[in-house]
Parts: structure tokens; sequence; C-alpha cells
């Protein structure tokens, strides 16, 4: 890919670099094992409640793992605890992936990016099928 650009009666042309991170197979490996390991690491923490932290808006405290909310006091928001568990487990899947050879990374179909994603709606909405049925 060649770029040109024109500075007050000067123009250069020049070849765009090849190394950008987005290129990198090492960030390639990374990007596809987070964004799976995501969708599986929220499915798990959803249905078997588990998330890093409870928040409690009513009276913005933080408790550690799962906690009821507590009387009074309004519900207890689990979200928050399940998106930091996912984020921290993906990374760390994702980093090393980028350790793994890119021949395996490459053996992972693409398509699963979309599918995963998709056939989880099914576990999460029988998740959430109490709050729904009360």
């Amino acid at each position: 890919m060649t770029t040109t650009t024109t500075t007050s009666n000067q123009t250069t042309t020049g070849t765009a670099s090849s190394t950008s991170l987005a290129a990198s197979a090492k960030f390639k490996a990374f990007s596809v094992v987070f964004g799976l390991s995501f969708t599986i690491i929220y499915v798990v923490c959803e249905v078997f409640s588990l998330p890093m932290f409870t928040y409690h808006p009513a009276t913005n405290l933080i408790d550690w793992g799962w906690v009821r909310g507590r009387s009074g006091e309004g519900p207890a928001m689990y979200w928050y605890g399940w998106v930091a568990s996912c984020l921290v487990g993906s990374t760390i899947l994702g980093a090393l992936a980028m350790f793994v050879p890119e021949r395996l990374i490459n053996r992972i179909p693409l398509s699963l990016l979309w599918i995963l994603p998709i056939l989880a709606f099914g576990p999460l909405i029988y998740g959430l099928m109490p709050f729904w049925t009360k």
C-alpha cells in the first residue's frame, strides 16, 4: 500500500508499515482467544452466580464475590462483577495464547466469534428466567 502526503510544495511517497499491531500474529491470537473465552466465561459466571464482586447501588457498597441483596437496600447488581471476572480471565487466556504456535491459532475458525455469542443466548435467557416468571 502506498501513501502520498502533500505538505507545502513538497510531495512525499512512502509505503505503509507492515509492522502494525493489527497485522501481528500475536495480536490475532490474543484477540481471537479473548473474544471466545470472554463469551464462555460470561455464561459460566452468570449461570453459576460467580461474580468477582457484588455492587449494592442503594448504599454504594461493594462486596467481594456473590452476596445476596440486603433487606431494605434494594437489589444487588452482579453484572459488573461478571464483566470484571470475564475481563481478568479473558485477558489471562489471551496473553497465554500469544505463546501458542501460530499454526494452532489459525486452526480456530473465526466464525466462532459470531456463532458462540449467539449460542450463549440460550443459557443466559434460561438463567434470567426467574426474573420474568416471578
